[in-house]
């Protein structure tokens, strides 16, 4: 008996160490996006806090419309054409800019957003009200791995550059949420960084890996190998993983000019101390640049599959 309960405290004290280290993460990530999610006006007006995607009938000086051609992106992978009614769910909403671009392009849905950040819920809804769009678009404050949603509820979530802050290199947390949460016939599209493979990285990687990692407050990115093997193991059906690195190069290629010129606006007539999340905010890309280069050893990808319909 004293064995058992040894053994016992041991998966207590285990457990409590792991619900500490969660809240720990979270903490971080609420601390970065409150103090630095004001600066991502700078690279976005509307508040796009994602790179964009690059066709040939867009101008490549042209950020914004790069930004939103992500999100038709994310629009198409949906297929949201399909619908004459349904919800829409945003995992990892930031401002909800993609929430409301969707709800120009389909107004006859509803939307759903959820995020960890207080801060990003108010200004969210702040935006929404300032569109007249709060009665199509809802924000709520949560952890996207275990949303209030219920089961098959949701015709189509998306998850745009927020995938990289589930746990662990499969992300299987998120992915397994994102099955329970679609109806049957639902689709979910990611776009976000991935890692090619778990090899060994240079020197050089591996130093802006980590100082990546650390400046946007996540753990690890996904390894898309990973990702599309939970993907297959959890049930979904139909799956599509493209890389799409070269389409967002022209955006990333912006990220030196912009961080230099709002830099020096913020040295010359900022009013707010520059703290240690705001500097992070502005090495985050930087180092996005240097990791992008190691195209060996990582890739920006779409992600896309659907919850089959079963027969009962």
């Amino acid at each position: 008996m004293k064995e058992l309960k040894i053994q016992y405290d041991a998966l207590a004290i285990r457990s409590l160490a792991q619900d500490q280290e969660e809240r720990s993460k979270n903490e971080r990530l609420r601390a970065y996006y409150e103090e630095a999610g004001p600066d991502y006006a700078a690279w976005s007006p509307g508040f796009n806090m994602h790179f964009g995607y690059y066709n040939w009938t867009l101008n490549p000086f042209n950020r914004e419309s790069m930004l939103n051609n992500m999100n038709q992106k994310m629009l198409d992978k949906l297929d949201l054409g399909r619908l004459q009614n349904g919800t829409i769910a945003d995992f990892g909403c930031g401002l909800g800019a993609t929430l409301r671009y969707a709800h120009q392009q389909y107004p006859q849905l509803n939307y759903s957003g959820i995020t960890l950040v207080p801060w990003q819920v108010q200004q969210a809804e702040l935006l929404n009200r300032n569109e007249g769009v709060s009665k199509n678009i809802h924000i709520i404050e949560g952890d996207y791995s275990q949303t209030p949603y219920e089961d098959n509820s949701v015709d189509g979530i998306w998850a745009i550059e927020s995938s990289c802050y589930a746990d662990g290199a499969n992300k299987s947390n998120l992915l397994r949420e994102i099955y329970r949460v679609l109806r049957p016939g639902g689709k979910f599209v990611i776009a976000d960084g991935f890692r090619k493979h778990q090899r060994p990285l240079n020197k050089l990687v591996t130093s802006a890996y980590r100082q990546l990692c650390h400046s946007w407050a996540l753990d690890e990115l996904g390894d898309i190998g990973e990702v599309s093997s939970s993907l297959k193991t959890i049930g979904f059906k139909h799956i599509d993983v493209q890389n799409i690195s070269y389409r967002v190069a022209p955006s990333v290629a912006h990220v030196p000019f912009t961080v230099i010129s709002f830099l020096i606006k913020e040295l010359l007539f900022g009013k707010k101390k520059m703290s240690e999340e705001r500097w992070n905010n502005l090495k985050s890309p930087l180092l996005t640049m240097v990791v992008g280069l190691a195209q060996r050893d990582f890739g920006y990808y779409l992600v896309s599959g659907e919850k089959p319909i079963t027969n009962n």
